[in-house]
């Protein structure tokens, strides 16, 4: 009888084990979460997505928004620079200024920065001259690093589940814009220019963030003509290297074909 009961009080004991089991298996981990918040961004979910960042902070889980955002950025996602923007128009400032690079918060709002060339360490500016329809040419400066012709912000625009960007020159007051028409040291990439009007997609562009060398990287493409920015290779008497857009493949080469934004 003795082992009776003793075999009766021992099956509470195992059963109750094996309840705390059945729910501790059945919390998601860390990684899981991770998971669903980087897929929501992917599939462009962001509404979701930012409920979740949300929720996230507020239950001192920080970290998984953090550790989203560098994979993202290593993974060099288009769909980050969607996510940042509805977390900073959608209560989820604080989040961007905790979990993001500066050069997220400074781009979503407005700020003035340098957009410098990694390759040539060059800060983009408007010329002096204009051509017949009030139009500057933009370059890579080969001294400027200070003044505010190399002075720029970003000016937002969501349409159809994306976020695009207006790039405002604070000294001539002049928008950056791509031409129709192909520059003549190379037949395929096109002139950038500094216009008075932001009417088209031509003046409109998307940013593509990318990670080398720990530094914080972006593609910057034309809405229109889907070109990266670049700087090209003729350098003239003061050191500048004209401004195209590049026809062609370079998320593969953020040595060369990407650049740092920085606060002016």
């Amino acid at each position: 009888m003795k082992l009776l009961v003793v075999f009766a009080m021992c099956v509470p004991a195992a059963s109750a084990g094996v309840v705390e089991l059945s729910a501790d298996s059945m919390s998601p981990s860390n990684q899981d979460l991770e998971d669903k918040l980087y897929n929501s961004i992917l599939t462009g979910d962001y509404d979701s997505a930012v409920r979740k960042s949300l929720e996230y902070e507020s239950q001192g889980q920080g970290s998984i928004v953090q550790n989203v955002v560098n994979n993202l950025i290593i993974d060099k996602r288009r769909n980050t620079m969607e996510y940042c923007y509805k977390l900073w128009v959608g209560n989820g400032q604080d989040i961007v200024k905790k979990y993001f690079p500066l050069s997220f918060r400074l781009i979503m709002a407005g700020n003035y920065v340098k957009l410098i060339y990694r390759n040539y360490n060059l800060a983009l500016k408007l010329g002096s001259t204009t051509n017949p329809s009030n139009e500057r040419i933009a370059y890579g400066d080969g001294v400027d690093k200070h003044t505010d012709l190399v002075s720029w912000k970003f000016i937002t625009l969501w349409e159809n589940n994306r976020v695009y960007f207006k790039a405002h020159n604070t000294k001539y007051n002049q928008y950056l814009k791509m031409s129709t028409s192909t520059c003549n040291c190379n037949a395929r990439d096109r002139v950038v220019y500094g216009g008075n009007s932001a009417d088209s997609t031509r003046e409109q562009w998307f940013f593509q963030p990318a990670k080398y060398e720990n530094d914080v990287l972006f593609f910057i493409y034309n809405r229109q003509f889907n070109d990266a920015l670049e700087l090209g290779t003729i350098v003239n008497a003061s050191g500048d290297r004209k401004a195209v857009g590049h026809d062609g493949e370079v998320a593969g080469l953020p040595d060369i074909y990407s650049w740092f934004i920085t606060p002016f």
